[in-house]
């Protein structure tokens, strides 16, 4: 694998730095593609130019597909290209249905019907189902007009749809609370949803993930996180989070997950662990994961053997001796998890649990060595301060 070249992006996301990581500690030639305008600090501060920019999808999806078909079609692109999030897993899809190729480059993440399952939370709770996770009673709501006068408060109302074009913009829709019957009401009168929907109650609990790899002999190579902190406490991803092994009943689940839906590559299952100890399906992630740097703490590679394995059909991950690298932490989502604690609780049903201040200063000025951070690697030993920089300085941004 030495020498080959990749292209990955957004460069934007969440895991990008770990994956640059993981590909440059295999011996990969690594580019970024971005969001032309965007201030990424993955492209500015690691060594994976020329950056590729293109118009951001949010903005045209159309331009943002033209131009991705031209970088890929160019005698001298790339040789791989991978998807580090939700919208740019929609853009290569895109752009395999465009050009009917998935080989020449080859795209290294599952394409076509894959795909669509990655982005349709409907097909994956279905999918979960049958497989045995438990999934909370769940409607779905195509039009505005299914969404009941009367339901079971509190609830969550996702988007079933993780990303779509809509009017030549790709569009992600927010998570919103039911709290009351005011909040329902005012679902329902809301013309700017992004139908459709997924509604479900709220369940109390800590967030969990299962990690794994499907190979040519099928799943294995299994590995999860627990959360032990949210960046924002009204829920969110991690801002630190410690390996816990799923229990063999999680892993066959996963495994009949993964199979039925005829996946390859790395995968995570989000779960949510409730007060009494069970279990929940949330979703299914077909992309890299905000906690990759921990899988790659306890050994797991699953970036760069997602490219071997586009590499060569046959490749088998090599057998992995767990490392337990204890709580993992990423330092500017600490910072900001520090500032929504602060800032409190939105309502009632949030305040129940919601962390005190003094505790989670505590356990975020608690000593760590700098290997347990995310994004932090020897050999570019000042990437994880700047990008730690840059994540509360662009929360504050948004803060307004």
């Amino acid at each position: 694998m030495t020498g080959a070249a990749v292209l990955i992006g957004f460069a934007e996301a969440l895991a990008a730095p770990e994956v640059v990581f993981s590909l440059i500690g295999a011996g990969l030639r690594v580019r970024v593609f971005t969001r032309r305008g965007s201030q990424c600090v993955v492209a500015r501060h690691l060594p994976v130019g020329p950056v590729v920019e293109i118009t951001p999808p949010e903005d045209s999806a159309s331009r943002a597909l033209d131009e991705m078909c031209a970088v890929i079609a160019d005698e001298g692109g790339p040789g791989l290209v991978m998807a580090l999030d939700d919208v740019s897993l929609w853009l290569l899809d895109a752009v395999a249905g465009r050009l009917g190729v998935e080989t020449e480059p080859k795209i290294v993440n599952p394409v076509r019907d894959q795909a669509a399952m990655a982005l349709d939370k409907r097909r994956q709770v279905e999918l979960a189902g049958r497989a045995g996770f438990r999934v909370a009673e769940t409607l779905i709501a195509e039009t505005r007009e299914d969404i009941p006068e009367a339901l079971a408060l509190p609830a969550i109302v996702r988007p079933a749809l993780a990303v779509q074009e809509r009017q030549d913009r790709v569009v992600k829709g927010d998570v919103r609370y039911l709290l009351d019957q005011a909040d329902l009401a005012a679902l329902r009168r809301d013309r700017g949803l992004c139908l459709p929907l997924l509604i479900q109650p709220m369940i109390r609990g800590v967030g969990e993930g299962i990690f794994g790899f499907c190979g040519p002999e099928g799943p294995g190579w299994w590995s999860g996180h627990r959360r032990v902190r949210m960046m924002n406490p009204h829920g969110s991803g991690s801002s630190a989070c410690m390996v816990a092994s799923p229990e063999p009943d999680l892993v066959r689940a996963a495994a009949r997950f993964v199979s039925e839906a005829g996946w390859r590559g790395p995968f995570m299952i989000e779960l949510l662990r409730d007060r009494a100890g069970v279990p929940w399906f949330v979703e299914f992630n077909g992309r890299p994961w905000g906690s990759m740097a921990l899988a790659r703490r306890a050994g797991f590679e699953y970036p760069a053997w997602a490219v071997q394995q586009a590499l060569s059909a046959g490749f088998r991950p090599p057998d992995v001796s767990p490392r337990d690298p204890g709580i993992v932490r990423h330092l500017g989502r600490e910072l900001v998890h520090l500032a929504f604690v602060l800032k409190g609780p939105k309502s009632e049903f949030h305040r129940d649990g919601w962390p005190s201040f003094a505790a989670s200063l505590r356990g975020v000025l608690a000593p760590a060595p700098r290997v347990r951070f995310y994004n932090y690697d020897p050999a570019f030993p000042r990437f994880f301060l700047q990008d730690a920089a840059q994540t509360v300085a662009s929360f504050f941004r948004r803060q307004g």
